[in-house]
């Protein structure tokens, strides 16, 4: 039986960073898993927050994002930023999975099916011993299964969408929110280096969404879906691929959940399986990845149940703040208030500050009520952001 310090399930860009970490602090590693090389089902864009955390080499970045931009009905809010990028999974993910091979852990492309415990150590596949383990395996898979209770339905968003093969016009990233069958998610548009991932995401239970962005795609451009894999556009009659993708991603509606216990004397979950995804957008690179590192060397400290502590200190606040201001900020009647004064000054200004990392995001909601009788003064007067005077 082969025996390793810390058994690591999963090798996306939690557990690939975990075992990398681990192995740099003096622990023995092996890495599982059965999917590389893969072409996840994400957006790939790495956020502006956070984004010195994510070891993205430059061969792993397809452009980078010139702009972000937020729109409800005929209102878009357009933000400059430099600091982000987009990637493309498959590439990023497999030069994560490697650099931790590189550092000295042992890769096993083999689907973890069983995990016992043995006396004082743990045994998966009947074949592994280790110590500890670092569950990084998604939403709902045998990590969380084994250690903790399963993600509820309730608590999850679904995420649908196309790799569209038609070349992007700009490097700007899109979020369209409203309209949708359900009150909660947005549509996505990725421009990537050579073609659009294009998405929706949305409650897990809201039905009606795939069609919503079909008819979001046929709009944008025109045309219909052949054979389930194809785009036939009307004004060429071209076919381009348009590949569709999905994934489950833990969007938790009560902050309760996040003060779960997901470590133990002898084990700790990281990235989706422990739950650290943003609920508001779904958004959880950076916290896989940094979260990786923390249950690593809380591990290699001796004690996995640091980790409680380690990940708290980095980026408690935002998940707190995200979970119980959610609902709000779905709310239709909030969404046309803040479009509707987004453009003044005060807010656009508020805004940018936000998606730029400027400002503390669990401060947003309290400062944008803070500043909205100036907003009003200043939508009286007609006053718009400068950034904003060419935009619609």
């Amino acid at each position: 039986m082969a025996i390793f310090d810390v058994i690591v399930i999963g090798g996306g860009p939690s557990g690939a960073s975990a075992a990398k970490e681990a192995v740099e602090r003096g622990l023995s590693v092996a890495l599982f898993d059965h999917t590389h090389p893969r072409r996840k089902a994400c957006g790939g864009g790495l956020p502006v927050k956070g984004i010195e955390w994510m070891d993205a080499p430059d061969e792993a970045i397809e452009c980078h994002i010139s702009s972000i931009s937020f729109k409800l009905d005929d209102i878009k809010l357009k933000i400059p930023v430099n600091k982000g990028k987009y990637v493309r999974r498959d590439d990023w993910d497999n030069y994560l999975f490697n650099r931790a091979e590189e550092a000295g852990a042992k890769l096993f492309k083999e689907r973890v099916v069983k995990i016992e415990k043995n006396n004082d150590s743990w045994v998966v596949n009947d074949s592994y011993q280790s110590k500890y383990i670092i569950g990084a395996d998604g939403v709902n898979g045998i990590s969380r299964k084994t250690f903790s209770k399963k993600i509820s339905r309730d608590d999850l968003f679904s995420a649908f969408g196309y790799y569209l093969d038609i070349q992007p016009e700009d490097n700007e990233m899109e979020f369209i929110v409203g309209h949708l069958p359900g009150e909660e998610g947005y549509i996505w548009v990725f421009p990537k280096k050579d073609h659009y991932n294009v998405g929706i995401c949305y409650n897990a239970r809201t039905s009606g969404m795939r069609d919503a962005l079909d008819n979001f795609v046929k709009d944008r451009w025109p045309g219909e879906k052949i054979d389930g894999k194809k785009w036939k556009l009307d004004e060429t009659g071209e076919e381009v691929d348009c590949i569709p993708f999905g994934s489950a991603i833990p969007s938790y509606n009560n902050k309760k959940l996040f003060d779960a216990p997901i470590s133990g004397p002898d084990w700790v979950l990281c990235g989706d399986a422990a739950g650290h995804v943003n609920p508001i957008h779904g958004e959880g690179l950076n916290h896989a990845v940094l979260g990786g590192r923390l249950a690593a060397q809380a591990v290699s400290e001796g004690d996995p149940t640091k980790f409680e502590s380690y990940w708290r200190e980095h980026y408690r606040e935002d998940m707190y703040h995200a979970v119980t201001v959610k609902h709000q900020i779905y709310r239709s009647w909030f969404l046309k208030l803040a479009f509707k004064l987004g453009r003044t000054p005060t807010l656009f200004h508020l805004l940018s500050s936000i998606v730029r990392d400027e400002d503390k995001q669990s401060m947003s909601v309290f400062k944008f009520w803070y500043k909205l009788p100036i907003a009003f003064i200043q939508a009286l007067f007609g006053m718009s952001h400068h950034s904003l005077k060419n935009e619609t």
